[in-house]
C-alpha cells in the first residue's frame, strides 16, 4: 500500500531505551569499484576470493554473542506466536536480557501461554516477571500524551515510548535543543522524561543482475543503499527493497553512475512506498539472494536464508554503502531496545561500543541478523540514527505493506528451519528445532530430514519422531498441530553421535530454509 501522510520523529514507541539521523545524501562514487561477479548460489558460506566471510569482519566477542542469542530468538518466537494467537490480555512485552528470555506479563498468565512458555523452555531459559501495566493500558495512556508532545515540534518533547516491562512511558527529550518542556495529561500511568538526542534520517557502488542487497543507487548519483532483492510469493515478481525516503515513485534508479557521461546501469522504477514507514520497492526482474557485507571495493557477500521477527535485546547488524566504504565492513553490536507503536512503526537500536551506527547514504541498507554458518537472515532496513542510536524499519512491517514480499532466497520456499544444538558431551548431544513458517496456516505437519553420519534419536519432546537409519521423520502432537503464518514450532530431542547438523529440512513434502 502506499500512505502519503508525513510522519514526523515526535511518535509513540514501545520499548525500553533510546534516541536519534536521516541517512540520505550524494555519494561520491570510489574511483576503483569492484567489478561485480556472478555468484553461484550455495549451502555453505559466501566468501570473498580472500576467503573472508561476514562471521570474518566481526569481532569476535560480539560475534559470539551474537550466535550465543539463535536458541533464545527460537524459544521467544515460540512465546510470541502464543501471544499473537489471543487477544492482548496481560501481555506487556518480550526481550532478550543477558542468557535468557523475559516475558512481561500483567496478572496471572493464562493456559496456552503458560504452555507456550513450557515449550519454550526446552530451547532457552524463559522467566515471566509481573508487569505494573499491560501494553493495552499503556497505549491508551500513551495516546493522551502523544499529542501534547506532538503539538510543537519546536519544544523539547520528541517521542512518547512504551516500556517492554511494562513498568510505565517515557517522555524523550532532546538535550540539544534547550526548549521548554510541555506539560504532560495526567493519565493514570508512570511517566518519566528521558534525555535523549532526535535521530535524523539516513541516506556499494556497481553491481550487476542479480541485484544484491548493500549496494549503492540513487536516481542518479548514489544516495541511498539497497536492502535486500525480495519476491512476492503470489506473483513471483522481483524488487530491491529500501527507504521512502530516497526518492520519488516512477523514478529510475540505476548503479554504476557516470557523471561524466551521465549514464548508468538501470535497475527499475520505484514502484511502491509507504511514507509512513519509510519502505519503498524498486522493481527489478534480478532480485539477488546476498547482500555485500565487506568494503565498498571487495566482494564480500552472505546468502540470505529468511527473515527473522526482531525482539528487544537481540544484536544485528548493519551494512549500509557509506559505513562499508569508511570501516570496511558491517557496523555490528546493534542491540534492540524498543518498537515504536505509531503511525511509523519503526524499530530503535543503540551500537553498544558508542559507534556511529550509520552515516549519510547508508538509508535502506540491509539490517540483519547472522547465522552460525556465515548466513543472514532480513531483519529490515535503515533509516534513522544520531551517533550510536540507531532506527531502522523491522522486515514484518515491509511484509505487512506490500503483501506476500519475502528475501529473495537461493531456495525458494515457505519456510525456515532453526536447527540448534544445546548442548553436547562425548557420546551424544541435545538438539532445539523451531520450524518458522512463511506459507499460508499450516494444521498438521511433518518435519524430515537426513543425518550426515550415525546419529541416533533416544529421547524427544514436542514432537513423534520415527528413525529409520540416518533418516528421521517427526510429525506434531495434538496439541502444537497449528503453525500459523509467520508464527512457529518448536521440538527437541536427545541422539547418541557426534553433533551434526542435517540438511535438507522438509516440511510437509516441501524443502525449507
Amino acid at each position: 500500500m502506499t500512505q502519503t501522510w508525513k510522519a514526523t520523529p515526535r511518535s509513540v514507541v514501545a520499548g525500553v531505551l533510546l534516541g536519534t539521523m536521516v541517512l540520505a545524501g550524494p555519494l561520491t562514487a570510489p574511483s576503483h569499484a569492484a567489478p561485480s561477479q556472478p555468484f553461484a548460489p550455495s549451502a555453505t558460506t559466501p566468501t570473498a576470493e580472500d576467503g573472508r566471510s561476514i562471521l570474518d569482519l566481526i569481532p569476535a566477542q560480539t560475534r559470539d554473542r551474537m550466535l550465543a542469542q539463535a536458541p533464545l530468538v527460537d524459544a521467544a518466537n515460540i512465546v510470541r506466536t502464543a501471544v499473537d494467537a489471543g487477544t492482548p490480555r496481560g501481555y506487556a512485552g518480550i526481550g532478550l536480557v543477558d542468557d535468557h528470555v523475559t516475558l512481561w506479563w500483567k496478572g496471572a498468565l493464562p493456559g496456552d501461554v503458560a504452555a507456550a512458555v513450557a515449550t519454550a523452555r526446552h530451547t532457552a531459559p524463559v522467566e515471566v516477571v509481573g508487569a505494573t501495566y499491560s501494553r493495552t493500558e499503556l497505549k491508551k495512556a500513551a495516546a493522551k500524551i502523544a499529542p501534547v508532545v506532538d503539538a510543537d515540534p519546536k519544544d523539547a518533547a520528541h517521542a512518547v515510548r512504551l516500556r517492554t516491562d511494562g513498568s510505565g512511558i517515557e517522555v524523550a527529550v532532546d538535550p540539544k535543543i534547550g526548549a521548554r518542556q510541555p506539560k504532560l495529561p495526567a493519565t493514570g500511568v508512570s511517566t518519566r522524561t528521558v534525555v535523549r538526542e532526535r535521530m535524523v534520517e539516513r541516506s556499494r557502488y556497481n553491481d550487476s543482475a542479480p541485484y544484491d542487497g548493500g549496494i549503492g543507487i540513487g536516481l542518479t548519483t548514489y544516495a541511498c543503499t539497497a536492502g535486500f532483492g525480495v519476491r512476492n510469493y503470489t506473483t513471483n515478481v522481483g524488487y530491491l527493497l529500501t527507504a521512502e525516503h530516497c526518492g520519488p515513485i516512477g523514478q529510475p534508479w540505476h548503479v554504476g553512475w557516470n557523471t561524466n557521461t551521465n549514464t548508468g546501469t538501470l535497475i527499475g522504477y520505484g514502484v511502491a512506498s509507504n511514507d509512513d514507514h519509510d519502505t519503498m520497492l524498486v522493481s527489478t526482474s534480478s532480485p539477488g539472494s546476498h547482500i555485500y557485507v565487506g568494503g565498498q571495493n571487495d566482494e564480500v557477500r552472505a546468502q540470505v536464508t529468511g527473515w527473522t521477527q526482531v525482539i528487544p535485546g537481540q544484536l544485528l547488524c548493519q551494512s549500509g554503502y557509506t559505513s562499508a566504504g569508511e570501516i570496511g565492513g558491517p557496523v555490528c553490536n546493534l542491540r534492540v531496545d524498543f518498537h515504536y507503536d505509531d503511525i511509523e512503526d519503526l524499530v530503535e537500536a543503540t551500537q553498544l561500543d558508542g559507534d556511529e551506527s550509520a552515516r549519510g547514504g547508508d538509508s535502506g541498507g540491509p539490517v540483519y541478523a547472522v547465522n552460525a554458518n556465515g548466513t543472514v537472515l532480513a531483519a529490515g532496513t535503515t533509516t534513522r540514527s544520531a551517533g550510536p542510536g540507531f532506527g531502522f524499519q523491522d522486515f514484518a512491517t515491509a511484509r505487512d505493506d506490500y503483501g506476500d514480499i519475502r528475501p529473495a532466497t537461493a531456495l525458494a520456499s515457505t519456510c525456515r528451519v532453526s536447527y540448534v544444538v544445546t548442548d553436547s558431551w562425548g557420546t551424544g548431544f541435545n538438539a532445539s528445532v523451531t520450524v518458522y513458517n512463511d506459507g499460508p496456516a499450516v494444521s498438521g505437519w511433518s518435519l524430515g530430514w537426513t543425518f550426515p553420519g550415525s546419529q541416533s534419536v533416544q529421547g524427544h519432546w514436542n514432537g513423534v519422531f520415527q528413525q529409520t537409519g540416518a533418516n528421521v521423520t517427526v510429525t506434531n502432537e495434538s496439541h502444537n498441530a497449528s503453525i500459523p503464518t509467520n508464527g512457529a514450532v518448536s521440538f527437541g530431542f536427545t541422539a547418541n553421535g557426534a553433533p551434526a547438523t542435517p540438511a535438507p529440512f522438509t516440511l510437509n513434502g516441501t524443502t525449507c530454509n
